[in-house]
């Protein structure tokens, strides 16, 4: 009798076991499609990056080419052929193609520098990874530069980078800097800005990330103009130090890039919106600082920077 009682609790207890076994099991892998701008190395290290960290599956790889009509046919194919769960955009032109087309399923960037005039307003279930280096560290490594440099000079395009000056403003009130910027519409505009800034008394000058300002002609006259006037430039690549910018801060790996657009992606199809999850800056940079062009401004570049940086050009 109670060996009849245990198998007939065993046997209406099964169902439960079941259900619990099946909730237990993790959800299987969604579908990723990436839509990749071109087929150049740093995009195929982001998506190197992306792939090994990604915690699901990628159904599918378009290449754009760097042809908007292009990405357009590939997402196209996406809908109907994958109809992927979340879509990987490498690169600028594939952001751009999916910011136009506005898909019905998440989107996650990488490698994109100022994403937001890529995206515009009320794109709300588009984030990713991009390529800009947080205002912070540089704002920081101008403070470490001495107390003679606190009042720093911008060129800036609002409809470019805008929203990253207001940034940059906010951090460099933390570091005790004051940010003199000035508006410009068009590379056209830019040298008498510079010139406007350097009358008003700066002490440093910062190039942003601004295609605006990053015109061969203007990039040489802020140099000609850092070298006149004694006047340190902060640049955003190693090149530009190589030029004649006393320090450079610029993003290190593609490949991390790529693995924190998996890492939002991963949040994603688990279960978070996009619009939850703010676009990340890199967290690995590159220091470059040019001492043979600080000798010529007469400053000494200190050691808490040099100590740091990743190539020292002497």
């Amino acid at each position: 009798m109670h060996m009849r009682r245990a198998l007939w609790s065993l046997v209406a207890c099964l169902p439960l076991l079941v259900a619990g076994s099946q909730t237990a099991n993790p959800a299987a892998p969604a579908n990723v499609a990436v839509l990749m701008s071109a087929n150049v190395d740093a995009y195929r290290d982001a998506l190197k990056g992306f792939r090994d960290s990604l915690r699901h599956r990628i159904a599918a790889e378009y290449d754009m080419g760097g042809d908007l009509k292009a990405g357009r046919k590939g997402l196209a194919q996406m809908r109907t052929k994958v109809k992927p769960d979340l879509i990987l955009a490498v690169g600028v032109w594939a952001l751009q193609v999916l910011a136009e087309e506005s898909p019905d399923v998440p989107v996650v960037y990488a490698m994109v520098l100022n994403p937001p005039s890529v995206i515009g307003d009320g794109k709300r279930n588009i984030t990713g990874a991009s390529m800009n280096v947080p205002v912070k560290s540089t704002m920081e490594l101008v403070r470490k530069l001495g107390p003679q440099f606190r009042r720093v000079g911008v060129v800036f395009n609002p409809a470019k980078t805008g929203y990253l000056i207001r940034r940059a403003e906010a951090a460099a009130r933390e570091e005790g800097l004051q940010l003199f910027a000035r508006e410009i519409l068009s590379p056209r505009e830019a040298i008498a800005a510079v010139e406007s800034l350097q009358e008003s008394g700066i002490d440093a000058l910062w190039i942003p990330p601004d295609e605006t300002i990053l015109a061969p002609e203007v990039v040489q006259h802020i140099l000609l103009l850092s070298y006149a006037k004694k006047l340190p430039v902060i640049g955003l690549s190693e090149r530009q130090a190589q030029l004649g910018a006393i320090l450079s801060v610029q993003f290190a790996s593609s490949e991390d890039i790529g693995r924190q657009a998996a890492e939002l992606a991963n949040s994603i199809l688990d279960g978070r919106a996009a619009s939850d999850l703010p676009y990340t800056s890199v967290r690995q940079v590159n220091v470059t600082v040019n001492l043979k062009a600080a000798q010529k401004l007469g400053l000494v570049v200190p050691q808490s920077i040099v100590g740091v940086a990743n190539t020292v050009i002497q």
